[in-house]
């Protein structure tokens, strides 16, 4: 028995040395300055096993067996190909820079900066870029942004919302990592739910995105890439306080379970909380909701010999939100309903999210002979299941809402040659959810009292959404790319909510029909140096009355959803962009890019809270086929004219339009709380090894139209235009890297974003006209800290 034991204990060793050896690590750097090269591509010659390097530059990459040359490629370099002996287990690659190339990105440096290759234009917010600012959220991830602008859906419930080409994030859909999120009842405040410090980078970019992810992208796709099992930090902290007195913290660990390091696991945790109250604009208000969130997610990767990955994992998030007047704590609630002494909110949200993620390479490869490698077809599959329940009240009007969300996701990607390939999918959505709105209104009376008008409306609603896609992609590297998708949905829904007699009830029944969503992109290289880019399509989403507008409960109106006979909003967005590339001289060249997209809506559901007269305190929520659209164009510029000098400025002008229903006729306003205009510059010096960092941010933030809460559309309402600043400053000790900074350094805040605040419980009360800043000026510090 004992020789057994020992032979087996022998066996396992051989085995686990086998398995170690079978690993290759290493990292990337630039042969001149040695600073690591974040995303560079290291893959074995003549297969599809590959990998990107992480943001210190390091990779992991197993062997393959018959192949030992290793490659390491990245835009602007020239290639490097090394071959490994065998027992070798460490390869370092030193890229020197490709002076003959256009295009040189210095990713490694920049924190937004703008994709050179790939068909659609995209923006993306490297980790360097989360770090430009504190980031404690995603809503806070683009402050540093033109093409994402970032607000507030109302004063009470502190709800983020961002807007893209001119309408609200609705239209706009978000990934995490390649998985739709913030649909249904988490869209409100989703925003706040993935910690910036959790992500490795962002995606963004405008117009309508690929056909594989559904048909609800309309103005633009976000996608975000979370910290990686693979990644070699094995401890990550960030510590944050700031001038609010408001900590937090965020941990990440990423962990190798298995020698070869092909079981592997992340660990995400978040905690923060506000520990005090404030009202700066002496409104009686609280400026911000009081807020303790806890998050935890856990991210799995198992890597098989073959090329085949599984990706598993989980999240959960608790939230607490307590707003309203300052003197309000939850104890009070029995008070405020009885006596109406004081006005408060109180929100507790909890979400869990569970996925699954399969691929594989499968059948005969294609050698691509620009790229020096091998293209493999492959098949994928992803589950996604998502949980989220809301138990709030806004005052007098209480929210009680719970979903179920399922998502399934089936693609085959077929390579008929090194520059044709097919992708063929299907998917299905799948829904349920249940809501209770009590819609509490007071009016005033002659002799000075109040009466009271309650509605209340319970929505079960199921919707179903199983569809197709085909995307076909013909790509000449360097030259010209043309994507061509399609996908037929069906857009199945129901509201079996029964009515309560003697009660008024304003639910609606959601529409059902067959949606079809053909999209097209183009990239088109001019010369070397001039890229022009263009795509259209359609798109369609269905609209949630509460959700997509949670700002209604904030406000002392009556809700009537009484003319909404279709929920399912459709959209068509063309558009494109020219980028230029220019020598002027300095460490890499200029960039220089023009925009312009419209998208036209031909069914949009709105909730029309602009009436006068005896309508005065109602929201009205309908659907209009009226005219209504938005016109954007923007031009960037990026420059780095000296090593760690980096510039990157642009501009943003809006124009959105949308139809008003009054007794039948349309009539065509400014969209409100739009801004008609951005413009941003950003400037960030680094030192050698990024030891020292200097940041500065300036914004200037055009006007917008405030609603009109008596009704006059004729005589507009303009908020003011204002500038914003922040600054940042950070420095590097080894593992360990300090930051301090400033946000709203001239303290410009808006001083009524609540209408009639001195009397909360009347028709009069509204919190959702917001277009500035509600809280003054900021300062943090923080710490990271990074062990390997």
């Amino acid at each position: 028995m004992k020789i057994k034991t020992i032979l087996l204990c022998g066996l396992m060793s051989l085995m686990s040395m086998s398995l170690a050896a079978q690993n290759i690590e290493g990292v990337v750097r630039d042969a001149s300055s040695d600073e690591p090269l974040i995303g560079a591509s290291v893959y074995w010659l003549g297969t599809n096993v590959g990998i990107g390097t992480e943001v210190d530059g390091s990779y992991e990459l197993h062997r393959v067996k018959g192949y030992d040359k290793l490659v390491a490629a990245y835009v602007g370099y020239k290639s490097d190909t090394i071959t490994v002996s065998e027992g070798v287990t460490r390869i370092d690659f030193k890229l020197v820079s490709d002076t003959q190339i256009d295009e040189v990105v210095v990713e490694g440096t920049l924190g937004n900066y703008i994709k050179h290759d790939g068909i659609l234009k995209g923006e993306t917010i490297s980790f360097a870029g989360l770090c430009k600012m504190a980031c404690c959220s995603l809503a806070e991830s683009f402050e540093n942004s033109a093409s994402v602008t970032v607000g507030y859906s109302d004063a009470i419930s502190g709800a983020r919302q961002i807007k893209m080409l001119g309408l609200t994030g609705t239209y706009t859909q978000i990934l995490d990592e390649n998985r739709p999120i913030m649909r249904g009842l988490s869209a409100p405040y989703g925003l706040n739910y993935t910690p910036g410090m959790w992500l490795n980078s962002i995606q963004v970019s405008k117009g309508v995105a690929s056909v594989t992810a559904g048909h609800e992208a309309i103005t633009g796709q976000i996608n975000m890439e979370h910290r990686k099992p693979t990644d070699e930090e094995r401890l990550f902290l960030n510590l944050y306080f700031d001038s609010e007195l408001r900590p937090e913290i965020n941990l990440s660990s990423a962990i190798p379970l298995t020698a070869d390091k092909r079981l592997s696991t992340v660990i995400l945790a978040h905690g923060s909380m506000d520990t005090q109250s404030h009202d700066m604009n002496k409104d009686g208000f609280r400026d911000l909701p009081e807020t303790r969130q806890i998050n935890i997610a856990n991210k799995w990767l198992y890597q098989g010999k073959g090329g085949e990955q599984l990706r598993w994992g989980w999240k959960y998030v608790d939230e607490n939100r307590l707003s309203g007047e300052k003197a309000y704590k939850k104890s009070l609630y029995e008070q405020m309903q009885q006596s109406l002494s004081v006005y408060g909110s109180h929100m507790d949200n909890r979400g869990v999210n569970g996925y699954i993620k399969f691929g594989m390479p499968v059948g005969a490869s294609v050698y691509d002979e620009a790229a020096g490698e091998e293209l493999r077809s492959n098949v994928a599959f992803v589950a996604d299941y998502n949980y989220f329940s809301e138990d709030a009240y806004f005052g007098l009007n209480n929210y009680n809402g719970h979903d179920h969300a399922w998502w399934l996701n089936f693609m085959y990607a077929h390579y008929f040659s090194a520059r044709s390939s097919m992708i063929f999918g299907a998917s299905a959505s799948i829904t349920n959810s249940n809501e209770h709105i009590l819609n509490d209104v007071r009016l005033p009376q002659a002799d000075g009292t109040k009466s009271s008008w309650r509605s209340l409306t319970t929505n079960r609603m199921r919707y179903i959404e199983p569809g197709v896609y085909a995307e076909y992609t013909y790509n000449v590297p360097e030259k010209f790319s043309l994507v061509l998708g399609v996908r037929g949905d069906w857009m199945g829904a129901r509201n079996s909510a029964e009515q309560i007699e003697g009660v008024p009830t304003y639910g609606y029944d959601p529409n059902e029909y067959f949606a079809l969503t053909p999209r097209s992109h183009m990239r088109w290289n001019i010369t070397p140096s001039t890229v022009l880019r263009l795509s259209a399509g359609l798109g369609y989403r269905r609209a949630s009355v509460y959700t997509d507008n949670i700002w209604m409960l904030a406000t002392g109106r009556k809700i009537m959803v009484t003319d909404l006979n279709d929920d399912i909003e459709q959209a068509l967005t063309a558009g494109g962009s020219l980028t230029q590339y220019l020598k002027l001289g300095g460490y890499a060249d200029a960039t220089i890019s023009f925009d312009y997209f419209r998208t036209q809506l031909f069914n949009t559901v709105l909730a029309d809270q602009e009436f006068g007269g005896d309508l005065n305190d109602q929201i009205q929520v309908y659907n209009t086929d009226g005219r209504s659209f938005s016109d954007t164009y923007q031009v960037d510029f990026q420059w780095t004219p000296v090593k760690g000098l980096d510039l990157f400025a642009t501009y943003r002008y809006t124009n959105a339009k949308v139809s008003l229903m009054r007794e039948g006729v349309s009539h065509l306003v400014e969209r409100p709380l739009t801004s008609r205009y951005k413009t941003l510059l950003n400037v960030q010096y680094a030192t050698p090894f990024r030891r020292w960092v200097f940041d500065v941010t300036a914004q200037y933030n055009g006007p917008m139209r405030r609603p009109s809460l008596d009704g006059n559309l004729e005589q507009s309402v303009l908020s003011p235009a204002y500038p914003m600043f922040y600054a940042q400053v950070s420095h590097k000790i080894r593992d360990v890297e300090v930051y301090v900074g400033c946000e709203n350094i001239l303290d410009y805040m808006q001083d009524d974003p609540i209408r009639n605040a001195a009397d909360p419980f009347s028709p009069a009360f509204n919190s959702s006209s917001v277009w500035g800043p509600l809280m003054g000026r900021k300062f943090y510090i923080g710490l990271r800290y990074n062990l390997y």
